[in-house]
């Protein structure tokens, strides 16, 4: 058979927290990053007339991915620079994660792509070293190749796995909204540079957070941190406005429940904000978010095995 397949599964950040600026010009985080069922499929078949990479949705109708730097291809050329690989193979993503969301769309689908080239091309790359192949091609896909619970530190490749129990999971329901809005042309580039002193944070929401999850306690709202919250309402017009409106819808849904109402955190860079719920508050508010534009979804964690498993079809 020539055909393998993955999924490529959103990747969240609980926190993130900006320490500061290294003398490389990349900054150095501190977060601890979960993967979701929102997940994009990835599928490489390696008999092929040339190399391609399509992207396209649920019904096979092509998808624009909004850049001219596609990161699949980048992975491809940074493997081929590590390993001999056959020149023709064709890759096919069908895409559910948004585009420029703040959800890793891009780095989990060259963490794919990597996956399946090791597999299908049976080659001799360890964990660590496809991870450090995949720190050349962007600071997210180490994290999104490693898949499951993760602490990450440096500017993105120090990963330290977290083995949660799978109740600490239980009825937790991720609340996505990914508002429609105009984005800058360089979005993150953009969000790092309006980060002000004050924006910066030393990791300890992490580090407890860490601390919690390995003693089997269950994630809150009130757990979690991300630099980029202030600064992304100055660089995404409308963003204060879309952040309301969650918030409304979430302390409308809670009324019937015996939950407090939670703040909307910033997914990654955004624009996507997201809450920790309940399972039946998450379903209320995603129902009054219906007539709000934009992307909304319900979403729960995935383990690490469901999150990297390949498949030869």
């Amino acid at each position: 058979m020539s055909s393998w397949f993955t999924l490529a599964a959103a990747k969240l950040n609980l926190t993130l927290e900006v320490i500061g600026k290294r003398s490389d010009g990349f900054h150095d985080l501190a977060s601890v990053v979960i993967a979701l069922d929102l997940a994009d499929e990835v599928r490489l078949d390696t008999v092929a007339a040339e190399r391609s990479i399509a992207y396209r949705d649920d019904r096979g109708r092509p998808v624009s991915i909004e850049t001219s730097d596609d990161i699949i291809r980048r992975a491809w050329s940074v493997l081929e620079r590590h390993c001999e690989l056959p020149s023709d193979a064709a890759v096919e993503v069908t895409k559910r994660i948004p585009v420029t969301s703040g959800m890793g769309g891009g780095s989990t689908d060259a963490a794919a792509f990597l996956r399946l080239a090791r597999a299908a091309w049976d080659l001799d790359l360890s964990d660590d070293e496809l991870r450090d192949i995949g720190a050349e091609v962007g600071s997210d896909v180490p994290v999104c190749l490693l898949g499951g619970p993760a602490l990450m530190q440096g500017r993105g490749e120090a990963l330290t796995p977290l083995d949660t129990q799978q109740a600490t999971w239980h009825d937790v329901a991720v609340l996505l909204h990914r508002p429609e809005l105009p984005m800058p042309a360089d979005k993150t580039a953009s969000m790092y540079r309006a980060l002000r002193s004050s924006d910066f944070r030393k990791g300890e929401a992490t580090a407890i957070l860490t601390d919690r999850l390995r003693d089997g306690q269950r994630p809150t709202q009130n757990d979690l941190v991300n630099s980029f919250d202030a600064p992304a309402r100055e660089v995404m017009q409308g963003l204060t406005s879309a952040w309301r409106t969650m918030g409304a819808a979430i302390a409308d849904a809670t009324l019937e429940s015996d939950e407090q109402p939670v703040v909307p955190l910033l997914a990654g860079a955004g624009p996507t904000l997201f809450a920790l719920l309940s399972e039946s508050s998450a379903r209320r508010a995603a129902a009054r978010l219906q007539s709000a534009r934009g992307f909304t979804r319900i979403a729960a964690p995935l383990s690490r095995s469901e999150a990297t498993t390949v498949r030869q079809l």
